[in-house]
């Protein structure tokens, strides 16, 4: 964890640093410049260095005169602001150098070991120490470090995928509710929500690798993964012709408005991870949804 954090603060730069001699300084999160490559770093052909082979300002800008232009008047929209034009995510222009394998967190919902003992390691990122596994605990009892509304936004964005927002409301119907319980007890399945009666992201996900509790639990029932390393896993579909068609007119404009080159892929899902029940088949919607003809 330690060479993760210094590698963060090394790519970002956390330091701050000038471009050349009295230029002014660099805001906050810049890359450093003025040092050389290492050999762990694989820069492209595309991208200028000094005449001793240091990274400078051109490096990743291509904007010209960008290091004799005042920072505040840097125009960052530009598409040649940096080299190759407008990425969708930054990390994308960093990847062109970086190896995105050695940036990569550890994977903490990878609870189990290849002998199948606990990662007590990886509970503590969640709990304040390891719960006991055997016993039924009240809410107090799994000594989160913060909130269940909140604890899974120290690693994931509120918004990870389609509709998670909308979902995390309070149902608006009473037998929605208990539709919820109901499921929950027929299924033996454990459907948490907030203390305001509110659907959270633990309500659909659990946080825990299959066999962490045990499957005969309400807790621990859930959907079989066999490699939640991989991940979700998609395939393509004999669809995806008719849905990228109908987008073919939209996703250009968008890419040349944004200068990007976004492509489209319509799949459907083969291995699903950390769900309660299946999603792919609706049986986890009609957990609390009743979809009428």
């Amino acid at each position: 964890m330690l060479n993760q954090i210094f590698r963060f603060f090394i790519f970002f730069g956390f330091a701050t640093v000038l471009c050349a001699e009295d230029k002014p300084e660099l805001p906050p999160f810049h890359h450093i410049v003025g040092v050389k490559p290492s050999k762990a770093i694989k820069v492209s052909e595309k991208f200028e260095l000094g005449d001793e082979g240091e990274l400078i300002c051109a490096t990743c800008h291509g904007l010209k005169d960008i290091d004799k232009t005042p920072v505040e008047k840097v125009d960052k929209n530009s598409a040649d602001f940096l080299v190759g034009g407008s990425y969708r995510r930054i990390t994308g222009f960093c990847y062109r150098c970086h190896d995105e394998e050695k940036t990569q967190r550890d994977n903490i919902h990878v609870m189990l070991d290849s002998q199948g003992e606990i990662k007590k390691k990886n509970c503590t990122f969640c709990h304040e120490e390891v719960p006991d596994r055997d016993k039924k605990l009240k809410l107090s009892e799994l000594k989160l470090r913060v909130s269940m509304q909140k604890i899974c936004y120290g690693c994931h964005l509120k918004d990870p995928h389609f509709n998670s927002v909308e979902h995390q409301v309070k149902p608006a119907q009473k037998e929605m509710l208990e539709r919820i319980q109901k499921h929950s007890k027929e299924l033996n399945i454990l459907v948490p929500l907030s203390e305001k009666e509110e659907v959270i992201c633990i309500s659909c996900h659990t946080p825990h690798q299959y066999g962490v509790i045990d499957p005969e639990k309400p807790a621990g029932n859930q959907v079989v993964i066999e490699d939640l390393e991989k991940g979700i896993e998609y395939e393509e579909h004999p669809w995806n012709e008719v849905f990228s068609a109908d987008k073919d007119v939209r996703l250009e404009a968008f890419n040349q408005r944004h200068n990007m080159n976004v492509q489209f892929s319509y799949q459907r899902i083969t291995q699903e991870a950390l769900l309660r029940l299946p999603a792919k088949d609706g049986q986890l919607c009609l957990v609390c949804h009743d979809f009428k003809d």
